[in-house]
């Protein structure tokens, strides 16, 4: 006989509910198992009119002749607990589309077993994310059955009869699975918003601590420019490897206005500590003045501390008329963040117009010792760079007066000609060496970089260009000049990058210690 036709009989002689599950099971049909459980359960409710008054059910059952009102206490026997166990008991290849297919129904009637059976069961492969849905519109039904209650006193409707309202359920399935490995952001992101929703902000706050690492550098530290982006960059690859998303967590966290400690966290985790620091001024100053201390970087504490203090002046608590309270509360910043950080002038601003220096006398009496002392050692700065200045004109004065002195019958170093007799510019350095320009060259040009190389080629081009156009004819007073001023520039350029030492004592003399003296490539050393 056919499997349903069975049950179809089973359960038309009040054959209960488990007892029709189980014969499906031992047939093989997981389906029609689970849908028997559940059924079962319904057929029950549905036969009779039920009404919800301060958690007792009342039975309305109407007969020709009067009507009887029976006083229900809520049963023990539950469908959904025998439609778990089939689950539970059958292998995933085929009991898993019925897990995702009554997942709303499981949960609405049984949500703590329905939870610990989908944790249990997704080691073997049960979705995550396919029976996120479900507990999304579990939790939607929570939220719809409190607003009912809440603005109606009216009883509730029939579906309650069966409705099982428990809020740990969904936390207690994405704790279980992101325990058990699982990477989804969809999960961790709903398992933010759940925790976002609750008065207390432990859950949160120890979750955001377990997967939100601190950021190693401060994006208010790295300045402006190209280090920003770099970092932000980075920031944005590490977000994405993270399975939670810190920007809808922080979104979420600041939609609900409360919960600013697990705020705080989220800026810390961006690297946005002055961010992080003005949030928590506004709800926990010793916060703030931790997180000013965590810092690393000089200018940032400094602007964390002035903005500690900033807030601690402007303090709209009770105030005497001569602004005691506020210059104790600077001075309190002043201690806390050390001498090294802020000093009485930088908090000076923040203070009242009228206020009493008894407080802070000594920090004031610290600051103008130390102006004191700075004024002395600048001026004592002062006078050793007017010191050093005097030297270098006399040394440039000196330099000018000084003057080389050849011998008409003087020789190139390198070509043993007669420098007077040859008609070309010649070189003559300190150490007594005349070198000709076109020897100069080849010895010196060698040992050039490439951009050196293409700078003098580029002179030598633009000098030859301008002693053609200069002894062309028909040219003005002031062309002329013109070319000589840019011949001369250009000149000591090149003199500059071939003549800057001598070759025969300087740079160039090490750099070809390792060639043979007779030019030959087969001299040299290897």
């Amino acid at each position: 006989m056919d499997p349903k036709t069975i049950i179809s009989v089973l359960a038309s002689h009040d054959i209960s509910a488990g007892e029709c599950a189980g014969y499906s099971a031992a047939a093989g049909d997981i389906g029609a198992a689970v849908n028997a459980a559940l059924s079962g359960e319904d057929e029950k409710v549905s036969r009779y009119l039920y009404l919800l008054c301060d958690n007792i059910l009342i039975r309305v059952e109407s007969h020709t002749s009067c009507t009887y009102f029976m006083i229900l206490l809520p049963t023990k026997k539950n469908g959904a607990l025998d439609a778990l166990r089939v689950l539970n008991d059958s292998p995933i290849e085929k009991a898993e589309p019925y897990y995702y297919k009554y997942a709303l129904t499981l949960l609405s009637r049984a949500p703590i077993s329905a939870a610990k059976s989908f944790v249990a069961r997704y080691s073997d492969g049960l979705s995550d994310t396919k029976l996120l849905p479900a507990f999304m519109h579990y939790e939607q039904r929570r939220k719809n059955r409190r607003d009912t209650s809440s603005s109606s006193t009216a009883p509730s409707a029939t579906f309650s009869a069966t409705f099982v309202d428990d809020g740990n359920a969904a936390t207690r399935y994405m704790e279980g699975v992101i325990k058990l490995g699982s990477q989804s952001r969809a999960i961790y992101n709903y398992l933010t918003s759940l925790y976002a929703s609750m008065e207390d902000e432990g859950p949160l706050f120890r979750f955001l601590s377990t997967h939100v690492p601190p950021a190693t550098i401060s994006t208010s530290s790295v300045g402006t420019g190209g280090g920003v982006g770099d970092l932000l960059l980075k920031q944005a690859n590490e977000e994405k490897k993270s399975p939670l998303d810190k920007s809808f967590a922080l979104r979420t966290i600041l939609r609900t206005g409360r919960h600013f400690r697990s705020a705080v966290k989220l800026y810390m985790g961006f690297g946005m500590r002055q961010q992080a620091v003005e949030l928590a001024l506004k709800v926990d100053p010793s916060l703030a003045r931790e997180l000013a201390r965590q810092s690393d970087d000089k200018d940032e504490t400094k602007r964390l501390w002035l903005m500690i203090a900033r807030n601690a002046a402007a303090n709209n608590g009770t105030s005497t008329r001569d602004g005691k309270d506020v210059v104790a509360r600077v001075v309190m910043v002043l201690k806390d963040c050390g001498p090294d950080i802020l000093s009485i002038e930088d908090v000076l601003p923040f203070l009242p117009d009228f206020a009493q220096i008894d407080e802070f006398k000594d920090e004031i009496c610290s600051a103008l010792a130390s102006y004191s002392s700075k004024i002395e050692h600048y001026l004592k700065e002062m006078n050793e760079c007017d010191q050093t200045c005097d030297a270098l004109r006399d040394e440039l004065s000196r330099l000018k007066a000084v003057g080389t002195k050849i011998r008409d019958d003087a020789r190139c170093a390198f070509t043993n000609k007669y420098v007077l007799e040859e008609g070309e510019p010649f070189y003559a350095f300190p150490s007594g060496y005349v070198v000709l320009e076109s020897a100069l060259k080849q010895e010196v040009i060698p040992h050039l970089n490439e951009k050196q190389l293409r700078r003098v080629k580029f002179i030598e081009n633009e000098l030859a260009r301008l002693r053609r156009s200069r002894a062309s004819i028909g040219r003005s007073s002031y062309e002329v000049a013109r070319d000589d001023y840019e011949m001369e520039e250009l000149q000591v350029e090149l003199n500059g990058l071939i003549a800057a030492e001598c070759p025969l004592t300087g740079s160039v003399m090490v750099d070809s210690i390792d060639h043979g003296f007779s030019g030959d490539e087969d001299d040299e050393f290897p």
